[in-house]
């Protein structure tokens, strides 16, 4: 099972890659005692123990006091600095290999979502590349690369960053985000 923050979407949908890589569905958390009940029950019902469960993001994202009923349990946190840092941990999780990568704003929800469901490794972005994404989609220079969304959601300059690595991207990008999305 995958473990993410409902008060914020990033972790969430960056992890959507490994929920279809794992087989596990996403489930969502606010760290409250009543929440925190629901998903332990949850877990005992429906994963073997022994199994995996993944906390996606640091402890402000997801508490601790969500993982101490989980002995039962391997848990696996993946925490980075921030919601980039975390992304690129989660798509080291799942392994990408040759699948379609999509670049999305890590600021804006619409376009992450509505690509969640292909099963693809999303690849959240800020103004710019960070090194470490770099060396990602470096790495992966053969897979096709979609950029989602129109250059208020992901600029010309990180475009022009990802052509350097990719110069066959694709940016798939409608009037509004509802255009967007059933590209």
């Amino acid at each position: 099972v995958v473990v993410a923050t409902g008060e914020d979407f990033a972790d969430a949908l960056a992890g959507s890659y490994l929920a279809v890589e794992k087989n596990a569905p996403i489930i969502l958390t606010n760290g409250k005692d009543d929440n925190i009940a629901a998903l332990h029950t949850y877990i005992a019902d429906n994963v073997t123990a022994g199994g995996t469960v993944y906390i996606l993001g640091g402890k402000v994202a997801v508490p601790e006091n969500v993982s101490t009923a989980f002995a039962d349990y391997k848990v696996v946190r993946l925490a980075g600095d921030d919601r980039y840092e975390t992304n690129l941990l989660i798509l080291e999780e799942a392994g990408v290999d040759k699948e379609d990568i999509l670049i999305a704003t890590g600021t804006n929800y619409a376009d992450s979502l509505s690509a969640s469901a292909t099963g693809n490794p999303i690849l959240l972005v800020g103004k710019k590349l960070s090194a470490a994404q770099n060396e990602f989609l470096k790495a992966h220079a053969s897979n096709k690369m979609f950029i989602l969304g129109g250059t208020v959601a992901v600029g010309t300059a990180l475009e022009d960053e990802v052509k350097a690595i990719n110069s066959g991207v694709t940016r798939l990008a409608g009037a509004d985000r509802y255009a967007t999305s059933t590209l």
